[in-house]
């Protein structure tokens, strides 16, 4: 089982240099804007497969859903 309290990452030291000032001594801030960062990454990534199936007729259309509600 991995230790997740030493991951490593591999850096640039401009890159190591931007972490240590932005997140010094916090790093579940960077956990919380890393999720924020996936779960928006997710959320896009939804809507434009959802804008694809528009643009290709793939939807039903919406008048049966309220017909059936």
């Amino acid at each position: 089982m991995q230790n997740i309290n030493n991951i490593e990452i591999p850096m640039t030291k401009e890159l190591e240099e931007f972490f240590i000032y932005r997140y010094q001594g916090q790093a579940t801030k960077l956990i919380d804007e890393f999720l924020v960062y996936l779960n928006t990454k997710k959320e896009a990534y939804e809507i434009n497969k959802s804008l694809h199936q528009v643009k290709l007729g793939q939807t039903n259309d919406i008048g049966k859903l309220f017909d059936e509600l």
